[in-house]
């Protein structure tokens, strides 16, 4: 393939709400550094070219994320909870498993990446939420809240294990949430 090919294979963008990074100068100096390899050198060599080369590529995609302003994923999550009046501990988590889901497109999340989404509101001491029960709060939303007439809150989506790491929210847990930001 000659250089006018490579010209020609493609992009690669990083689409941040409005905002559109282009990734190709990051990624051409990993193919610079790929290209760079001699004849002399070994498998396990290359091989650890290539890995620091990556790195190095992902460490400057994410510093011209941070310079782009685009906003952490813990302030994001602080502001929706602040303008939306959600302050109870098991409100926090099912907003949290509900933005995990909407917002990053998660479909499995331990307990313990909840907590940390939480800790990084910086509204909580990374401490108490450490003393926080989450598997206790998912699986009371998935027997039902007296909040929302003792329907379930949480619910386990079809063909994915019955485990809390899978859970969604129900029509129920999002008219929850709906009914706690309409009445601050």
């Amino acid at each position: 393939m000659g250089q006018r090919d490579l010209d020609r294979t493609g992009g690669l963008f990083l689409v941040l709400g409005s905002q559109r990074l282009s990734l190709a100068d990051y990624t051409r100096e990993a193919n610079d550094r790929w290209l760079k390899i001699t004849p002399q050198d070994t498998w396990s060599s290359t091989l650890s070219r290539v890995r620091i080369a990556r790195q190095e590529a992902l460490e400057k995609s994410l510093e011209a994320i941070r310079s782009s302003g685009f906003p952490d994923r813990g302030s994001s999550f602080a502001r929706l909870l602040d303008s939306c009046g959600i302050e109870k501990k098991a409100d926090v988590i099912l907003a949290a498993i509900q933005y995990l889901r909407s917002v990053e497109k998660e479909g499995h999340t331990q307990p313990r990446e909840l907590r940390s989404l939480i800790v990084e509101t910086r509204k909580w001491k990374k401490r108490t939420v450490k003393s926080w029960n989450i598997s206790l709060y998912i699986s009371r939303m998935l027997e039902g809240s007296p909040s929302s007439g003792g329907a379930p809150l949480l619910e386990f989506p079809r063909r994915r294990p019955r485990r809390n790491g899978y859970v969604v929210l129900t029509e129920a847990g999002r008219d929850h949430l709906d009914r706690l930001s309409l009445s601050r």
